[in-house]
């Protein structure tokens, strides 16, 4: 079973829930932008095949091709958008930990924005951070356990990999809720209470992200319902984009409630996780199998 307490989560959110409804209009605009690049995608193949017998017949990969450069663009600057909008969410979260003060309504987004530039190092050096997390985390599924020998467990393996990164984000909630801490201290101790725990703390990271997919499917027929009204009048058949476009609709809600829900919940978990009783030999042991980790170690000792 899970050791959270998503109904806690809730309640804690709702302390911050004008953040939280300006979260949701930047993913809605993440959203519509990736409609309006298959919609551009799609118009610019049309317009080039115009001359042709069949203008249409490529117009389902221009629209592909629109939504690929708009999720191009994204992964480029993915960085900034964490720090833009989720690590904000994670520093309101700290401060509600630490029993800080926070205001109400719009100030909660300045308020979110000081912390961030307060806490947070220049952007290379943060970018490095990150990426040392990541590496890390990708990597832990796999340590001092038995090389996988086959393709299926390879993939496992990798899924286990992609899934701990998702923890990048309770690590900075961590920082935020250890004033003291600068962000290589934070790093390298929530690094050694994932690895210790990692197993309990992995499941419940399952957990939470079947809670949020099982969120984005349910309100998905209500969405699909919509829009297929609104391109009911089309001249054209529309095809699958109906589907696609409610799929990502319901994207945004996932992202901008049910994730930061699950941010909550697991920050809470975490924070409650004593600290390994082993931490030196646990640290030396991380170091030694993870260049990533020995890097964070020596730059936050200095």
């Amino acid at each position: 079973m899970w050791d959270f307490n998503l109904l806690s989560a809730t309640r804690t959110l709702e302390k911050s829930m004008a953040f939280v409804l300006h979260r949701w209009l930047i993913y809605l605009g993440v959203g519509l932008a990736y409609i309006f690049g298959a919609v551009i995608g799609a118009g610019t193949t049309i317009g080039v095949g115009s001359l042709s017998s069949n203008p249409t017949a490529f117009a389902a990969a221009g629209a592909w091709i629109g939504m690929g450069v708009v999720g191009w663009i994204l992964y480029k600057f993915r960085n900034g958008f964490l720090t833009g909008v989720q690590a904000r969410n994670a520093a309101l979260l700290g401060a509600e930990t630490l029993k800080q003060p926070v205001p109400k309504g719009k100030g909660q987004i300045d308020f979110a924005r000081g912390r961030v530039a307060e806490r947070f190092p220049a952007p290379r050096e943060l970018n490095s951070v990150l990426a040392a997390m990541r590496t890390v985390l990708f990597a832990l599924p796999g340590w001092r356990e038995t090389p996988p020998q086959t393709q299926p467990q390879r993939w496992l393996l990798q899924a286990k990999g992609l899934l701990a990164t998702t923890e990048t984000l309770t690590l900075l909630g961590y920082h935020f809720a250890h004033p003291a801490n600068g962000l290589r201290q934070s790093a390298r101790e929530g690094l050694l209470i994932l690895a210790a725990h990692f197993p309990k703390i992995l499941r419940n990271r399952l957990y939470l992200f079947g809670f949020g997919w099982l969120g984005c499917f349910a309100t998905f027929p209500v969405l699909l319902a919509a829009v297929q009204g609104i391109l009911a009048n089309l001249p054209l058949d529309p095809g699958i984009w109906p589907y696609v476009f409610a799929f990502l609709l319901a994207w945004t809600i996932k992202a901008a409630f049910l994730d930061a829900i699950a941010l909550a919940a697991m920050l809470d978990f975490f924070l409650k996780l004593p600290a390994p009783e082993n931490g030196a030999e646990l640290a030396e042991a991380l170091a030694r199998d993870f260049p990533a980790f020995a890097g964070i170690c020596a730059q936050a000792e200095t």
